[in-house]
């Protein structure tokens, strides 16, 4: 299989939120949008997407943001911390270091979903060590 491009779609009542918040603070492009569904890309990046849809389903499942991780990597995730926390977006988790190489703070969107706001540092060694046995297993 040749994946050209992932999206992820979730189905929400808060479309409107959806867009402006991500367009808002993320700079994300909408595409496309009709009265239950939307979608929006990157600027530059048309392999990666975020769809929202209403929950206009007869059966299955529906979407309530819990346990939902999407992470952003940044090439300066201090400006970007500075730049939501003075927008006064609420921080679900300060700007911290991780030992496993990521500089990183925690948003949630209108949806419940958590975006993960990183950028790559060195890992402390202790990573570093497993990280190499992998690259040296391929």
């Amino acid at each position: 299989m040749k994946i050209t491009r992932v999206d992820a779609t979730f189905c929400t009542d808060k479309l409107q939120e959806s867009k402006e918040f991500y367009m808002n603070y993320f700079d994300f492009e909408l595409v496309y949008e009709s009265d239950w569904y939307l979608e929006m890309m990157v600027p530059g990046m048309p392999t990666s997407g975020l769809s929202f849809t209403l929950p206009r389903r007869d059966e299955g499942e529906f979407f309530c943001g819990t346990g939902t991780i999407l992470s952003f990597e940044v090439p300066d995730v201090q400006g970007e911390y500075q730049r939501l926390k003075e927008a006064g977006l609420s921080l679900v988790q300060s700007l911290q270091d991780k030992p496993w190489g990521e500089r990183s703070f925690v948003v949630d969107d209108p949806n419940g979903i958590h975006l993960y706001i990183y950028e790559t540092i060195p890992a402390t060694p202790e990573y570093q060590k497993i990280y190499d046995s992998f690259r040296q297993a391929r």
